[in-house]
């Protein structure tokens, strides 16, 4: 029996018919949506039962260090 992916952001926006950058901002509450794509990214998260990816999201978290923590 073959498994089923989850769903990702890309699957989210295209189904959406929004950027990837569109759902993220949606994802994170930041930035400036409209009502009519915010609603289509919501319906989109919904329709494709949609979940952050959480080991993802702290690898991305990570990548943005704010200095400290050089070596020598």
């Amino acid at each position: 029996m073959a498994q089923e992916r989850m769903p990702t952001i890309e699957d989210v926006a295209a189904a959406a018919g929004v950027s990837r950058s569109t759902v993220s901002r949606v994802i994170n509450d930041h930035g400036r949506v409209s009502v009519r794509a915010r609603a289509a990214v919501h319906r989109a998260i919904a329709d494709l039962a949609y979940s952050p990816n959480a080991a993802a999201q702290a690898l991305a978290r990570g990548g943005r260090s704010r200095g400290g923590g050089g070596v020598g």
